[in-house]
């Protein structure tokens, strides 16, 4: 230092000007990178519906009870838990509104937003379901875009946009459906992308399947090829002294297996032969259709249209349901070919005789006086005196 000073003093200036370059860069971009890249936790605000809806927060600070109407702000590190009887609303913090149905447990693992308005990171959302049924109707965000995840036993889901989900889970299988918008299914075995109106099935272990419509056939064997597996055989004679019972046996009619009921003999008392499913089981919510369809053929009845009150035809079909308030309801459907003696046919529809008839329903949702709520049998069946008739193909979708 002392033999050449100048040498000594040009070598602190150059440190000290890089240094000050490194400063000059590092502390914008440094700046720049928090900008982008800080969040703030946000909250959720859940509120029970029906029932008593437990919220157990993070460690140390115990469990909070919400009994109907009340309603509870929570943060990262909470979790719902819902029992057979209770219901609870979260509408999180973008406004994305989630239903939690009945026996279902939600933990709401990551709720954040970007600090500052400048910042390309979306507003986070990642919820486990560890159990029971969601409903989710993601927001739509012009300027913030939205990264949601739902993580299962089964699969990794991730939710678009403005869409509309349904996601249900148990220790079997896990059901994913998308009403509105697109979302991924994803485990270590594989992905399928979902779009409007498809649903996918994802076995414990198993790979996610194929994207299939979110209609369902509810009804088990409605082609009889499995003979009457699924079928309850009943008979009913009623209260005028019968004693002369129907018959219902498979048969093969222009190419078509089907069931024939056939009663002879009746000498004009009542009976009814009937094959029926109980089902007991909720509809999804979201449901936008329910449609009952059947191939359908009459030979034989004996009783005019539907006998003297409308309800006794050569084939029908009832439908037993409950609403919301959990009052009863029936939709039925008779089928006759001739009404020489004029009786009533309120119920009734006549068709072609002795030609096979595809029967459909329509959606139910837009006639029924009361929206069904649970399924709760279907009945397909003869009624009246003597009678032949056959059905095929019977099936009850549920979209």
């Amino acid at each position: 230092m002392r033999e050449n000073p100048e040498r000594m003093a040009w070598a602190v200036l150059a440190t000290c000007f890089a240094l000050f370059c490194v400063i000059a860069v590092a502390v914008p971009l440094g700046i720049r990178w928090y900008v982008q890249n800080a969040q703030t936790d946000q909250l959720a605000v859940v509120e029970s519906i029906r029932g008593t809806v437990v919220i157990e927060l993070p460690v140390g600070q115990g469990a909070v009870p919400l009994t109907s109407g009340q309603s509870y702000v929570v943060g990262e590190g909470a979790t719902i838990k819902t029992d057979e009887s209770s219901e609870a609303m979260v509408t999180l913090f973008e406004h994305s509104p989630m239903r939690i149905f009945p026996a279902s447990v939600v933990s709401l693992l990551r709720l954040r937003s970007p600090r500052y308005e400048s910042s390309h990171l979306p507003n986070q959302v990642h919820l486990d379901l560890a159990g029971g049924r969601i409903q989710v109707g993601t927001a739509f965000s012009v300027d913030t875009p939205l990264s949601f995840l739902v993580t299962t036993l089964h699969a990794d889901v991730v939710l678009e946009s403005d869409g509309s989900y349904a996601l249900s889970t148990n220790n079997e299988r896990g059901e994913f459906s998308v009403y509105r918008g697109f979302a991924t299914v994803a485990n270590s075995h594989g992905e399928v992308r979902l779009e409007a109106r498809e649903r996918t099935l994802v076995a414990l272990g198993g790979v996610p399947g194929p994207a299939v419509g979110v209609a369902q056939n509810w009804v088990v064997n409605g082609d009889f090829a499995e003979g009457l597996d699924g079928w309850q055989l009943i008979h009913e004679q009623g209260a005028d002294g019968g004693d002369v019972y129907g018959t219902a046996e498979l048969t093969e009619s222009e190419g078509r297996t089907a069931v024939r009921f056939v009663r002879t003999g009746g000498h004009g008392n009542h009976c009814e032969t009937i094959l029926e499913q109980t089902f007991d089981q909720k509809l999804p919510d979201p449901m936008t259709s329910l449609v009952i369809r059947a191939t359908v053929k009459l030979h034989e009845q004996s009783l005019s249209g539907g006998g003297y009150l409308s309800s006794e035809y050569p084939l029908m079909i009832r439908l037993t349901y409950r609403d919301s308030q959990d009052h009863e309801g029936e939709w039925v459907q008779g089928f006759y070919y001739q009404n020489v003696d004029g009786n009533p046919t309120m119920y009734g529809l006549q068709i072609p005789h002795d030609r096979w008839y595809l029967f459909d329903s329509g959606n139910l949702l837009d006639s029924l006086p009361r929206r069904p709520y649970r399924i709760i049998r279907l009945r397909v069946y003869a009624s009246g005196w003597d009678y032949d008739s056959m059905v095929s193909d019977v099936s009850m979708i549920v979209e």
